[in-house]
């Protein structure tokens, strides 16, 4: 268990550093921004990925090996995507695109691993359930950005500080698990 405590830990302490350069004045233009974002983004899908191996590998963990694999997929499409079209924002087609297809992605994700951790957490054995709290706080951090997204956070500094909001609510939620995880059936 301990490589899925160092993934927490990574995964988390990436989270808060960038949520916490998000969260600072904006001083950089908005392509950068963009590129940045997607840097991020595509460091945080591969350590999703590990993650992802590491979960699948753990019995108690197991029942999560879909969402979290999905979720780094998704992290990393859109990492990609935003470091080789850092300018997709000034097209509107590309824009409309690109931001579509986050939300739809953050909100599908959300409301699946909210429903996901209710119901399968509860339905899997009591010696392989783990890692419910952190996926309902993630889940609900992922749909929570979906929905700003959609609703009204148009501008870039709305959007800034949306991300780095969600970001630091992850960061910070990853890295309580990690801490947690010294016993591996604490992660709850």
């Amino acid at each position: 268990m301990p490589a899925l405590r160092i993934l927490l830990l990574l995964r988390g302490a990436v989270s808060v550093l960038f949520a916490l350069s998000k969260l600072a004045p904006a001083t950089i233009p908005a392509a950068m921004s963009l590129n940045r974002n997607g840097t991020f983004s595509m460091i945080d899908g591969l350590l999703g990925l590990a993650m992802a191996f590491a979960v699948s590998k753990s019995p108690r963990y197991k029942w999560l090996f879909g969402l979290v694999l999905a979720d780094a997929l998704v992290r990393l499409l859109i990492g990609i995507v935003a470091i080789a079209a850092p300018d997709i924002e000034g097209r509107i087609l590309g824009s409309i695109a690109f931001f579509g297809a986050i939300i739809t992605a953050c909100v599908a994700l959300g409301v699946f691993g909210l429903f996901f951790a209710l119901r399968g957490s509860r339905e899997a054995p009591v010696d392989a359930r783990g890692g419910g709290v952190p996926v309902l706080v993630v889940s609900a951090c992922t749909l929570v950005l979906g929905v700003g997204l959609l609703f009204g956070f148009g501008s870039v500094d709305a959007r800034r500080l949306l991300i780095g909001g969600v970001a630091l609510g992850i960061g910070l939620c990853l890295l309580v698990s990690g801490f947690l995880s010294k016993d591996p059936r604490s992660i709850r």
